[in-house]
Formats: structure tokens, C-alpha cells, sequence
């Protein structure tokens, strides 16, 4: 009897379990559709739904530690949503192409060795532990790679010379310390975006890198002094945004460096690179070039005279003259703060007068367009009462010459009518000659008959006698 309790027992618990994990059947907000958005994931192993004809799957809410080769390839989707689920690793599958899993806990990317293919475009890992670029190496085929804000000190660009079609790199917010040299130039022709920014970059360098078609460059919020292998941001011949505030510029290099840019002067400008400024709380020891602090020493200026044998006295001995010549750089400053009012006065005047003279030719364009219009209205007036007086001498040369042709008609019918009528003449007077001619052999017979019988009148007068 005992027995059969604890076999009952065990059967309710395994009843018990089997309709936990039936009731836990993960299902998409949606029937149908491209996306299936799962609302939450449970805690326990949880039946997929049918993926087939989905692209695209996105989780809301949930914990999930680790994103498994078995379960990758589980999913059959092209675009993979797993934010804010503390998931740890993440296995790439190859058909993968947009991966965002943002503001995790992932401190490793896992890729198939013996898979030299991979269909991964976009790949936003922002928000997380990383700190080992070299496991993003198989991915050639990348397009949008974002790694703000996780935990690389180091950056070996090397990394991204296989990467030909990327077109916006991010790896701001890491406390990057250093950019590794890639091995041989780094072409990248479709870059169009690279962030550097909010770092701890003290040096860098670009003598080798080819971004032909970059728009956008921040490298905002470091402690650069100069960019090596860079003699001008005029390289790159599209920029259009460009970021350099919070850094320890050298005046002589950024003047230099900024010197054949073209400056927007405001966000209406269509033409031109937009830089950023320094904001108003940040003080600018010595200088600025185009509203960006910078100094005439830098850094390495310092460091050297550190390790000098005059170290301790050099500052010293340098502040006084500094101090003797602020006043002096804080009137040229002002002056130079007045000449920018004004170049900025003028600038507004010549604006509004062009803006003026713009008006003023357009309203001239729109008079001339008009008096073209109705030029054009008269022209084509004109052309169609031609083309009716055209109809009119056309309908008239035809009336003339069905007239001419009905006068033809006529004329010979007179003239066969004149003919006719000398024939019928002709015939009448032959008629009457013939007739004369007759009446003549008439009374000429007639006058021999007489004579004939008058002769025979006397022939029969002696037979008698």
C-alpha cells in the first residue's frame, strides 16, 4: 500500500511538470506577419513557435544566459532583437544578418571555425562587457558595427581591413587608451561614419587609413594634442560633421588642420563641414580656433620638461611671464571676440541683402515668366486664327478651283454649243440651195414637158389632116 502511494505521488509531480512545461509554449504577439515580437520569455525551456516564414524576432523581457549554437540554429531568421536579457555569450550563426543586443551582459562572441561565410551586416553590441576586438575578425561581410560603451582600453584596427563594406564604426564611451596600427593600409571606401568619442585617446594616428567617402569623424572628449599622419580634415572631401571639443589641441596643429575646411556657419548652410564648439563653462587657457580650445604647449612639451633636469623650476620659472602677458591675450581675445561680432554683423547684413536681392530677382523671374506666358498665350492666339485663315484661303483656292473648272466645263460647252449651231447654219443653207437647185430642175422639167407636148401636138396634127 505503501508503494502504491509513493507511485502515485511521483505520477501527480511528473503530470505536474509535463503541464508546466506544455503551459509554457512561447507564442507571437501576432498570428502572422514578418516580425514575431515575444512579450516575455520564461524562466524555464519553452517550446519556439513556428519561425518559418518570419524574418525578424525580437524579445521584450525575460533572462536568457546564453544564446547556444543548438538554439541559434533553432532560429531560421534573418534579424535577431535580444536587448536587456543579461545574456552573457551569443553564438553567430551564419545566417544571421542583424544582430542587436544592447545593454547585456555579453563578454563573448562565438563563431563557427569551419565556417569561413558569414551573412551578419549589422551588429550593435553597445551597453555591454566586451574587451577583445580580434573575436569580430571572421565577420567580413559587416556593415554597421556599434560598440559604445563596453570595456575595450585597446582597439586593433587591423581587425576591420577585412571589412570592406563597413560603412559606420562606433566605439565610443570605452575608455580607449590606445588605437593598434593596422598591419597594411586601412581601406575602408564605403565608411561613412566613425566615432572615437567620450575615450581616453592621448594619441592617434591615421598616416595610413583610406576613407574616401567619410561624412561623419568624432573624436569629441579625449586628450588628443594632434592627429598623426593627418595634415588636414580636407582629405576627407565629404565631411560634413565633425566633432574635436574637449580635447588638449595644439593651436598650431588645429589651425593648420582646420585651415582649407569650409566651416558652416549655422545648420541652415547646405554647404560646408558642421564643428562642433566648445561649450561656454569650459575654460580655454590659452586660445581657441573656430570655437575649439587648444594651447600653444602641449602636453608633450610638459612631459619632457618633467624628465629634464630643470623640472622642478621650469613651471616657475615660465608663470610669471604668462602672468605679465594674460592681460595682453585677454584684450587681444576681447578684440578678437569684437571682430567676430562684427564679421558676424556683416555677415547677417549681406545675408538679408542677398535674401533681398533673391526676392527681388525671383519677383523680376515670375514678372518675365509671366510676360513669357502670355506671350506665349498670344503667340499661340495668333498661331491658331493663321491656322483658321490658313483653312479659309485653303477652302477658298479649292472653291476657285472647282469655279475654274466649272468655267472650263462651260466654255466648251459653248464653244461645242457655237459649233453645233454653224453646223445647223450650214446644213440650213445647203438645205435651201439644195432646194433652189430643185425648184430650178423643176420648172426646167416642167417647161420641157410643155415643150414636149406642144411637140407632139403639132406631130399629130398632119397625120390627121
Amino acid at each position: 500500500m505503501k508503494c502504491y502511494f509513493q507511485a502515485l505521488l511521483i505520477g501527480l509531480f511528473v503530470s505536474s511538470r509535463f503541464g508546466e512545461i506544455s503551459s509554457s509554449v512561447v507564442k507571437c504577439t501576432k498570428p502572422k506577419g514578418a516580425t514575431c515580437v515575444i512579450k516575455s520569455l520564461p524562466t524555464v525551456d519553452s517550446e519556439l513557435p513556428d519561425l518559418s516564414k518570419r524574418t525578424t524576432v525580437r524579445i521584450l523581457e525575460g533572462s536568457l544566459a546564453n544564446l547556444t549554437v543548438k538554439l541559434a540554429e533553432k532560429l531560421p531568421i534573418r534579424i535577431l532583437w535580444l536587448e536587456e536579457l543579461d545574456i552573457q555569450s551569443v553564438y553567430v550563426a551564419p545566417h544571421f544578418e542583424e544582430l542587436r543586443l544592447r545593454n547585456n551582459k555579453l563578454g563573448r562572441l562565438e563563431t563557427n571555425p569551419s565556417s569561413s561565410s558569414y551573412a551578419l551586416k549589422v551588429l550593435d553590441v553597445s551597453k555591454n562587457l566586451l574587451n577583445n576586438a580580434t573575436q569580430l575578425a571572421p565577420l567580413h561581410g559587416l556593415e554597421e558595427l556599434y560598440l559604445d560603451e563596453n570595456r575595450f582600453t585597446e582597439l586593433s584596427m587591423a581587425v576591420f581591413e577585412k571589412m570592406p563594406r563597413l560603412r559606420v564604426l562606433s566605439a565610443a564611451r570605452n575608455g580607449l587608451v590606445k588605437l593598434a596600427p593596422p598591419t597594411s593600409a586601412l581601406v575602408l571606401n564605403d565608411l561613412t561614419t566613425l566615432s572615437l568619442a567620450h575615450n581616453r585617446l592621448a594619441s592617434m594616428s591615421m598616416e595610413n587609413w583610406q576613407l574616401p567617402s567619410l561624412q561623419t569623424l568624432l573624436l569629441s572628449d579625449n586628450s588628443l594634442a594632434e592627429v598623426d599622419g593627418l595634415d588636414g580634415f580636407e582629405r576627407f572631401f565629404d565631411l560634413q560633421k565633425l566633432e574635436l571639443a574637449g580635447n588638449r589641441w595644439s593651436c598650431g596643429w588645429l589651425q593648420h588642420a582646420l585651415e582649407k575646411v569650409t566651416i558652416r556657419q549655422s545648420l541652415a548652410d547646405s554647404d560646408g563641414t558642421l564643428l562642433d564648439k566648445s561649450t561656454d563653462g569650459t575654460d580655454c587657457s590659452i586660445e581657441k580656433v573656430h570655437g575649439i580650445c587648444c594651447s600653444f604647449t602641449t602636453d608633450a612639451d610638459d612631459t619632457d620638461g618633467d624628465n629634464g633636469s630643470d623640472a622642478s623650476t621650469a613651471p616657475d620659472a615660465t608663470k610669471p611671464v604668462v602672468d605679465a602677458f594674460l592681460p595682453v591675450l585677454n584684450r587681444v581675445r576681447e578684440a578678437i571676440v569684437q571682430l567676430d561680432q562684427r564679421h558676424e554683423a556683416v555677415r547677417v547684413a549681406q545675408s538679408e541683402l542677398l535674401k533681398k536681392l533673391n526676392d527681388t530677382l525671383q519677383h523680376r523671374v515670375e514678372e518675365y515668366t509671366k510676360f513669357l506666358e502670355e506671350q506665349e498665350d498670344e503667340s499661340e492666339r495668333a498661331h491658331a486664327q493663321a491656322a483658321r485663315v490658313l483653312q479659309k484661303v485653303i477652302k477658298l483656292e479649292g472653291a476657285v478651283k472647282r469655279m475654274d473648272s466649272e468655267t472650263e466645263t462651260v466654255r466648251m460647252k459653248e464653244q461645242e454649243r457655237k459649233r453645233l449651231l454653224h453646223f445647223m447654219v450650214d446644213m440650213k443653207n445647203k438645205l435651201l440651195r439644195q432646194a433652189i437647185e430643185t425648184d430650178s430642175l423643176w420648172v426646167q422639167a416642167n417647161a420641157e414637158k410643155i415643150d414636149y407636148a406642144r411637140r407632139l401636138e403639132v406631130a399629130s396634127e398632119p397625120s390627121a389632116k
